[in-house]
């Protein structure tokens, strides 16, 4: 069984966000779930479309602060979920010790797991799709989160 969760994504302000609090919302309590991102926008506010998103489905996340990912966060984490290829290779990098860990968020979508693009300076259209994206891939996921069961 999980009991830390990290997500990543590159500013900490869209993605990851999203996922961390569907995750808090659909897990047991004693799972600690948390973001970061790779390249973060220390301190920024969530983006006013993902506080709108997020608030469609009843979540309030305009507490959430952006913050940066530390080798401390990647080495405590059970289980590290990414928005893509890039982003794996770039944690395995910046935190050694995390492979065979860390997962794309996509992973039990399909084979290969779909890439969850960032749709910062995109439209409205560009964030529902990431969100609804994330939403299955959080689903997909909490079948494998509470289970004692080796991920494939």
């Amino acid at each position: 069984m999980f009991k830390s969760i990290l997500v990543l994504c590159e500013g900490n302000h869209c993605r990851s966000p999203i996922a961390e609090a569907l995750f808090r919302e659909s897990l047991p309590p004693g799972i600690r779930v948390e973001s970061a991102g790779l390249r973060a926008m220390v301190g920024a506010h969530p983006h006013p479309e993902v506080l709108h998103l997020m608030a469609a489905v009843g979540i309030n996340i305009s507490g959430h602060r952006g913050r940066q990912l530390t080798k401390s966060m990647g080495l405590a984490a059970d289980l590290i979920l990414v928005m893509d290829q890039e982003q794996k290779e770039h944690c395995s990098r910046m935190v050694p010790g995390t492979r065979g860990r860390i997962f794309l968020m996509g992973h039990w979508l399909s084979s290969p797991p779909p890439a969850i693009a960032d749709p910062i300076s995109k439209d409205k259209e560009a964030f529902r799709l990431a969100f609804e994206v994330i939403q299955q891939s959080v689903a997909s996921w909490l079948p494998h989160m509470t289970l004692n069961q080796r991920l494939a």
